[in-house]
């Protein structure tokens, strides 16, 4: 992954700086070589042999001719994403494991990460950027300063308003904005106030039945005696919301019936101020609703200086036009980004779904909360907890975005993961239908029983019989320099 602008995660110990790093890799059905090292790289792909001294170089190249790299807003700024940020998007290396940030930290952060996801889920929107959206308050802001400045030219809207608004384009249109906004206002006011009336009707309606209901058990209590036909008692309560009063006694039951008058006369004075001020509004509504236009007599008097502010009025006019294109292209960008903020929080709990069922499925008695696709900062892993949260992740991200990298994983069994959770996950790897690469330290029992070798589509490479800490075994020298002078003129 060094060889191809991963960031260099290595022990300590190594001082990779000495060392060239080699990889070949089918990316579209075209062959690539890459050789690193430090932040030199060189591309062999067919004939031609390219030189880059620094990893944005190569990043830049990368994303113009082998593969297009997402871009997201950085900075109020457009850029292309570091390979080592799409890389995690599929590569998990076996050093500086954090589950709650990026492994490798550069100029992106976890925010950036996610704004990734986005771009390559296709919900990216460059029309919402920032600055765009200040400089359209900015021109709105500069039309309505000049737009004043040339209304106080007009003079024909100071000294007769009501020709101005027959014969001023500009003046028409300033006008029907204001008319627009108090008819809605108007009509706003007037709904309101009819659903305030028909509620307190409605209550009205509630006390006159209960009236009725209270009158017609007087009656029934002056002839004879109402009971409980379960208990037997005579008591009658009357419940009005936290409170009961006892109505079989006739003091108490005059009190409540009162009570219930006095209510429902004050309902009839409120539903009479209502109408009356429903009545109002619609008065207002009606002056609003008529037009009166001026006599032509009027309009004659006013030719010549009507006339010598046409071009004015037109230029008054564009300006009107222009300042309602770029509200209604603000409101647009603001509708989208709801829409896109909708989409981007539906597609991460997606993510976090499949996320959860991957764990479940491995440890189904696992506790781990999957609130974002990053874990709390002080959250602590145990045992094999942090693997399992990267396993499911990985497969997340593969299964919802459906991208076209393959899976590698290096130390797969980090954290004593146990055979069971281990079968499940390769089973889950070979459903994926694409390359994935996994690494482990075996233990000796394990290379007795050849424990992989058994398991159909998976193949084996056994890397025991190198020495530990060289990457290049001394009878492999002389095949690496071949590949080396492939690079024509490169000499090491």
């Amino acid at each position: 992954m060094y060889s191809i602008g991963y960031d260099s995660i290595f022990p300590s110990t190594f001082n990779f700086k000495d060392y060239y790093f080699y990889s070949k890799i089918e990316i579209n059905h075209q062959t690539y070589e890459f050789l690193r090292k430090k932040n030199q790289f060189i591309i062999k792909e067919r004939h031609s042999i390219l030189l880059f001294d620094s990893v944005t170089d190569f990043k830049y190249y990368f994303n113009r001719e082998i593969y297009p790299l997402p871009k997201i807003i950085k900075d109020r700024k457009l850029k292309i994403v570091d390979l080592s940020l799409l890389y995690e998007i599929f590569f998990l290396g076996q050093d500086n494991r954090n589950p709650s940030n990026l492994i490798s930290k550069g100029q992106f952060d976890k925010n950036d990460f996610k704004n990734m996801i986005f771009s390559i889920a296709g919900l990216e929107n460059f029309d919402t950027e920032e600055k765009n959206i200040e400089f359209i308050k900015e021109e709105i802001k500069r039309l309505d300063n000049e737009l004043k400045i040339l209304n106080k030219k007009l003079s024909i809207k100071q000294r007769n308003s009501k020709i101005a608004e027959q014969v001023s384009k500009s003046y028409d249109r300033t006008l029907l904005k204001e008319k627009e906004s108090k008819l809605n206002e108007l009509n706003k006011t007037i709904s309101e106030l009819k659903r305030q009336r028909t509620r307190e009707v409605n209550r009205k309606s509630k006390l006159n039945n209960l009236l009725i209901e209270l009158n017609s058990l007087n009656r029934k209590l002056e002839e004879g005696t109402v009971k409980c036909y379960e208990c037997g008692s005579e008591k009658i309560l009357y419940n009005n919301d936290q409170l009961n009063f006892e109505i079989s006694n006739t003091e108490v039951r005059t009190t409540i019936l009162n009570s219930i008058k006095m209510n429902i006369s004050q309902k009839e004075d409120l539903i009479y101020e209502l109408t009356d001020e429903i009545n109002i509004n619609q008065d207002l509504l009606i002056k609003e609703l008529e037009s009166c236009p001026p006599d032509y007599k009027d309009i004659i008097i006013y030719q010549d200086e009507i006339l010598s502010e046409v071009e004015l009025d037109n230029k008054l006019t564009l300006i009107i036009n222009e300042i309602e294109l770029n509200k209604n292209k603000l409101d647009s960008i603001n509708n989208f980004t709801n829409e896109k903020k909708e989409a981007e929080k539906e597609l991460l709990k997606n993510i976090l779904d499949e996320m959860r069922n991957k764990y479940l499925a491995v440890n189904l008695d696992g506790n781990l909360s999957f609130g974002d696709i990053f874990s709390k900062a002080n959250a602590t892993f145990s045992g094999s907890e942090s693997q399992e949260f990267y396993f499911s992740k990985l497969l997340a991200l593969n299964n919802i975005l459906k991208h076209n990298f393959p899976i590698l994983i290096d130390s797969f069994r980090d954290g004593e993961l146990s055979s069971s959770k281990e079968s499940i996950m390769i089973e889950y790897y070979k459903q994926i239908k694409k390359q994935v690469i996994l690494t482990s330290t075996l233990k000796k029992e394990e290379y007795d029983v050849n424990k992989y070798s058994s398991i159909d589509n998976i193949n084996v490479l056994d890397y025991s019989k190198n020495q530990n800490s060289k990457i290049l075994q001394k009878n492999y020298v002389d095949e690496f320099k071949n590949i080396i002078n492939a690079f024509n003129g490169l000499i090491i």
